[in-house]
C-alpha cells in the first residue's frame, strides 16, 4: 500500500457519507496523487465540481493510471532483474502518475 492511498483511505474514512457519493476512494487516491496535496483541500475541489466536470476528470484520471501501470510493467520486464527491486514499488508508479498526469519529464 503507498502512501498516496493510505492518505486517500485514511481520508476517505474521514469523509460524510454525502461527499462518498459524489468521491470514490478511487477517485481520491488518483486525485491525491495527481494535486499532490492536502487531502481536506483536495476533497473540497473536488465537491465543487459539477457531477459531469467531476466523472470526465475521475475518467481521464483512471484512464492515465492504467496507461501508467503499463508502462511501469513494460519497463520493469524490459530491466535487468538486479535493477528491478528499485522500480518495482508502487509508489514509484504513484510518482510516475504524479509526473505524466501533470505533464512533467520523467527522469
Amino acid at each position: 500500500m503507498t502512501q498516496c492511498y493510505r492518505y486517500a483511505m485514511d481520508t476517505y474514512e474521514q469523509m460524510t457519507e454525502d461527499e462518498k457519493a459524489k468521491i470514490s476512494l478511487e477517485l481520491l487516491y488518483n486525485a491525491i496523487c495527481y494535486y499532490h496535496g492536502d487531502a481536506e483541500e483536495i476533497v473540497q475541489k473536488l465537491l465543487r465540481m459539477n457531477q459531469a466536470t467531476l466523472s470526465k476528470f475521475g475518467a481521464t484520471l483512471a484512464k492515465t493510471r492504467q496507461k501508467v501501470k503499463q508502462m511501469h510493467k513494460a519497463t520493469l520486464a524490459a530491466m535487468p532483474a538486479s535493477g528491478r527491486s528499485i522500480f518495482a514499488s508502487h509508489e514509484v508508479e504513484d510518482i510516475i502518475f504524479y509526473r505524466v498526469s501533470n505533464g512533467l519529464e520523467i527522469k
